[in-house]
């Protein structure tokens, strides 16, 4: 008896058939407005803005018609339908905003399950209700059948054991509708789970894609934050903390001068002040290659090929620099280059004994390619919190590579790859014929 009638007493059955109930009110009204809308717009077209406006609306209005429905599946099926992407504002400009609404296919889908909700709810409203008026009604049928005139086909009243026949037949037909009824209300909202996330659902593909998009645009973000603050520490330092040790040097140096031409000299005195100016002077070189380590001002100002000649000229290993670039790359992608080649040198210089080293740069398929080889006796890699380890971690935060070969005796070659954002002016556009 329990697994017969034990559906009855489900809150979800009667959570259910009043999904199914709904169906109708709300398909009547989104049927309603959807048509008129679509229809008011369209005809309005030779208007040109208020047609188009109109339409533009009912597109947004798609997507609220989802959203109602997403709410009353998630009240009464209890059945939570993911939210699909937020639709990404067009560019600025009315036509363009148009464009971005008008193509947001979420928002379409949302007026054409508006549509098919009025057949659906049709036919939802009335399987309901006649299941469960013949389920209730046939139960109850011997309790008030009896005070109720029965005529036959030949319009005679029935009466006696006829008429118990006819009331135990109905009150038959009524537990069988009754059995029958949860199941077939579970049927039918089975179907409209099924319609809400086809029609009305976030696509699993769709929201995986949108969050790779947002996790890119906030990789970026912080990219360039990191760069720009890389850039600030390094003006700071330029401009304020090195000029002042500068002029200390100086007015060290002048003090110095005035004591040795002095009458009367303390020896002591003269000390302290030439180790005062000689340590001002190792400051000052100290902080040069804190700045010129943090992000040196000649990439900025003159772009990579400049920036590695100048690394170029202060390694003790002959350098050999060439660069094929067709303009210069983004400054995040600039910077993480120079400072692979700049550790690449500074690798070489400490542990490779090689006679010349080769830097080339150039652009493959759409990929900034630096390649660094020495001579050198080879045995180089990347270790853990070792330069060329964070170095592959900063080229992996804009998708790029490092890779090194490096066997015994050599040579090594350091090779870095770094993509191009499409939207970068790179390749530079082809020049008008002449």
């Amino acid at each position: 008896m329990k697994k017969l009638f034990g559906p009855l007493f489900r809150a979800r059955t009667w959570s259910e058939t009043l999904h199914l109930l709904l169906d109708l009110p709300l398909g009547i009204a989104w049927f309603t407005i959807v048509v008129t809308g679509l229809s008011l717009g369209g005809g309005l077209i030779p208007l040109m803005l208020i047609g188009l406006a109109i339409l533009a609306g009912m597109v947004l209005f798609g997507r609220v018609i989802g959203a109602v429905e997403r709410d009353r599946a998630r009240a009464l099926l209890d059945t939570d339908v993911p939210a699909p992407p937020a639709r990404v504002a067009g560019e600025k400009g009315t036509w363009n905003q148009f464009k971005s609404i008008m193509g947001d296919g979420t928002g379409w889908k949302g007026l054409t399950y508006g549509l098919l909700m009025l057949p659906v709810g049709i036919l939802n409203f009335t399987v309901a209700v006649t299941v469960w008026s013949l389920a209730l009604a046939g139960t109850a049928y011997p309790f008030w059948g009896w005070a109720v005139t029965q005529n036959d086909w030949n319009d005679h009243v029935i009466h006696g054991w006829v008429k118990a026949g006819y009331l135990s037949g109905s009150f038959v037909v009524g537990v069988l509708m009754l059995m029958a009824a949860p199941h077939i209300v579970s049927g039918l909202a089975t179907m409209d789970r099924a319609l809400i996330r086809g029609m009305l659902g976030g696509s699993p593909t769709a929201e995986l894609r949108q969050r790779v998009e947002t996790l890119t645009a906030s990789r970026d973000a912080s990219v360039d934050v990191a760069d720009s603050e890389r850039r600030r520490i390094e003006r700071d330092l330029h401009d304020g903390v090195q000029a002042q040790l500068v002029n200390l040097a100086i007015d060290l140096g002048m003090a110095r001068q005035k004591l040795e031409t002095g009458d009367e000299v303390d020896p002591a005195v003269v000390a302290l002040v030439e180790r005062a100016h000689d340590d001002s002077k190792r400051a000052v070189a100290d902080l040069r290659n804190l700045v010129r380590g943090i992000h040196p001002a000649v990439l900025t100002d003159r772009g990579l090929d400049a920036a590695v000649s100048a690394l170029a000229a202060r390694s003790p290993i002959p350098v050999e620099a060439h660069f094929a670039l067709p303009s210069r790359p983004p400054a995040t992608v600039e910077s993480a280059a120079y400072f692979v080649i700049a550790e690449a040198l500074a690798n070489a210089a400490k542990h490779s004994g090689a006679s010349l080293i080769r830097v080339d740069g150039r652009v493959v398929d759409g990929h900034l390619r630096i390649e660094i080889t020495d001579d050198g006796r080879g045995g180089a890699g990347v270790e853990h919190g070792g330069g060329l380890a964070g170095l592959a971690a900063r080229l992996a935060a804009l998708e790029g590579q490092l890779r090194i070969a490096s066997p015994a005796g050599g040579p090594t070659t350091v090779l870095a790859e770094l993509p191009v954002p499409v939207d970068s002016a790179w390749p530079p556009p082809a020049a008008p014929p002449a």
